[in-house]
């Protein structure tokens, strides 16, 4: 489920990839200190009005996806503090439903997945670590250049492993079909002007609980 839709977060990827560098931002080696086992966890996009979850493949800024671990319920809920998260992704299936914020509001339904399913290769951070991403400069993906699926059984890749409270989405790309297989150019819907596919986001905490958000990739909400 997804309290999202259609931003693209700033006009400037570079502004946010610098953003990521200070404190509270970006990958961390420590987990939370809380012993707290969080209620439920919940996101945010880095947009300060419209709380949607878009990513553009051809445009020029990723998507900030943070999440916080919440205790209890309704007015009552409080945030565990400095809490960190596993982060994972795999394609939505086709007909998956997701919500709309409010410009527009509604509600709308994912497009057919890319076809072979390569890696989501995506999840981004600043700085060395992984495979460089070439739409956005400065930007690594966690994951290190992986071969396209047909030199392996697809889903056989590793899962994303860093620690973080926010991350960066950009389009998954076509990683090269030879070593080092690093990714080439984005995977478009089809069809790319008007279609979309999504990309189901894990978060997990520490204590096992997980939270899910729905990101659309496509070039309208």
């Amino acid at each position: 489920m997804r309290r999202l839709a259609s931003s693209l977060i700033a006009a400037s990827g570079l502004a946010l990839l610098a953003a990521c560098s200070g404190g509270g931002y970006g990958f961390s080696s420590n987990l939370g200190t809380s012993s707290q086992t969080p209620s439920f966890i919940m996101f945010q996009n880095g947009s300060a009005s419209v709380n949607d979850f878009f990513v553009n493949p051809t445009g020029n800024a990723p998507l900030l996806v943070s999440a916080t671990a919440e205790k209890g319920t309704g007015a009552g809920a409080t945030i565990i503090p400095d809490q960190v998260f596993t982060w994972s992704a795999a394609y939505a299936p086709a007909g998956t439903a997701y919500l709309k914020g409010a410009s527009p509001n509604g509600s709308g339904t994912c497009g057919t997945p890319p076809s072979p399913p390569f890696p989501i290769n995506s999840l981004l951070q600043q700085g060395p670590g992984g495979a460089a991403y070439p739409l956005y400069n400065g930007a690594y993906t966690q994951l290190q250049a992986q071969p396209p699926p047909s030199s392996g059984p697809v889903g056989s890749y590793p899962n994303y492993t860093a620690l973080a409270a926010q991350i960066f989405v950009g389009p998954p790309m076509t990683p090269a079909a030879a070593s080092p297989f690093a990714p080439t150019t984005p995977i478009l819907p089809s069809p790319a002007t008007t279609g979309n596919y999504c990309i189901r986001l894990v978060a997990t905490h520490s204590s096992g609980v997980i939270g899910t958000v729905v990101v659309v990739v496509g070039e309208a909400p």
